[in-house]
């Protein structure tokens, strides 16, 4: 969201607005190096063949979900809402706004619903009493899911920089103010054209 419009009144103070995008930023940009961590987590994992070592990066995996990357995702997507309602931004009057939200919920989602009931089936799996069989199908679907995850934050970070539909030229295409004249008004000078007083005379050749 990361929302800096050009006109309408804010509800926020300077301060206020500033320490709230702030907010956004830090946890929108957190969450993403969250997600790469744990793509580099998955790709381990599924490469591997260590059984400890899988064992333990589920275990660390399922760590960042529940510690890291819910709680920074719910909170990126509050303070991203919250700009847009204090700002004249707005929550749904800007499509890429839309997309965004969309994004940020399902990333939630995919981690709350999918990605921590995955990382759990992988721990069982990759015990030493466990089914290694059942292991490779959850792998595929796991990095899957957590790519998805980074390519969402990717294009929700690249849609708050960009704004693709132009809003933030809102507001400075209004009539230019003349010199001398109200706004979208020529002075009686310029409606006349050039006087007689600005075009030099010429000099009869032959009188006198």
């Amino acid at each position: 969201m990361n929302a800096s419009p050009t006109t309408g009144t804010r509800r926020y103070s300077k301060s206020v607005r500033r320490g709230v995008n702030s907010a956004h930023v830090v946890f929108a940009v957190g969450l993403l190096g969250i997600e790469w961590v744990m793509l580099a987590i998955a790709v381990v994992g599924r490469t591997t063949d260590d059984r400890a070592l899988q064992h333990s990066a589920y275990r660390l995996m399922r760590v960042f979900v529940f510690t890291g990357g819910i709680p920074f995702a719910v909170l990126a997507l509050v303070t991203g809402v919250l700009l847009c309602l204090k700002t004249p931004w707005g929550l749904w009057r800007h499509l890429w706004i839309k997309v965004k939200i969309v994004l940020l919920i399902a990333v939630i989602v995919a981690g709350a619903g999918v990605i921590s009931q995955f990382a759990h089936r992988m721990i069982a799996h990759s015990a030493p009493d466990g089914n290694a069989d059942a292991l490779p199908p959850l792998q595929t679907w796991h990095i899957v899911l957590v790519v998805f995850q980074v390519i969402a934050l990717i294009v929700a970070t690249a849609l708050s920089v960009f704004k693709p539909s132009g809003d933030r030229s809102r507001g400075r295409s209004g009539p230019r103010r003349r010199p001398g004249g109200a706004e979208g008004t020529t002075t009686a000078a310029e409606r006349s054209g050039p006087t007689s007083a600005s075009i030099p005379t010429r000099r009869r050749v032959g009188a006198g």
